[in-house]
């Protein structure tokens, strides 16, 4: 069963970075992907999905897609108020947390909803919030 839920997730992600990628000749905009999961999300489902992450990483980096991510799985802090009161607490959205932030090109925010689809976190009850980044990131290419 697992097996072919695998196989299906592949063939999504594929079918959407084919629809989605965007060509080098297109005026290209960032959009910040932020991840969330679900607070119940279990270590087992973590390495069921890192095989996909890597496979669809892999594919928007072909496809020019790609620009940078990171993870940030481990504990979270606060700092709030007049006072700046520093708490040891996730900010959830229902019962998510963001655990990770992409940065990917698309020219529409229509492209990069549909690249959003393809994140494998979404067969596992995660969400993914897609927001465009009005200064692009530049890189050192060194």
């Amino acid at each position: 069963m697992l097996g072919l839920l695998l196989l299906l997730a592949q063939t999504s992600f594929s079918q959407s970075v084919k629809k989605a990628s965007p060509s080098k000749s297109r005026n290209m905009k960032q959009f910040s992907l932020l991840v969330r999961v679900p607070m119940k999300y279990s270590p087992d489902q973590v390495k069921a999905v890192t095989p996909l992450w890597e496979q669809l990483l892999e594919e928007w980096k072909k496809a020019g897609v790609y620009v940078l991510s990171f993870a940030f799985p481990g504990e979270s802090f606060t700092v709030s108020g007049k006072e700046k009161r520093i708490k040891k607490e996730a900010v959830l959205s229902g019962d998510q947390r963001v655990v990770s932030n992409l940065v990917i090109q698309a020219e529409t925010i229509e492209e990069a909803l549909e690249l959003a689809k393809s994140c494998p976190i979404l067969m596992h009850g995660g969400m993914v919030e897609v927001r465009e980044i009005p200064k692009p990131i530049v890189l050192n290419q060194e």
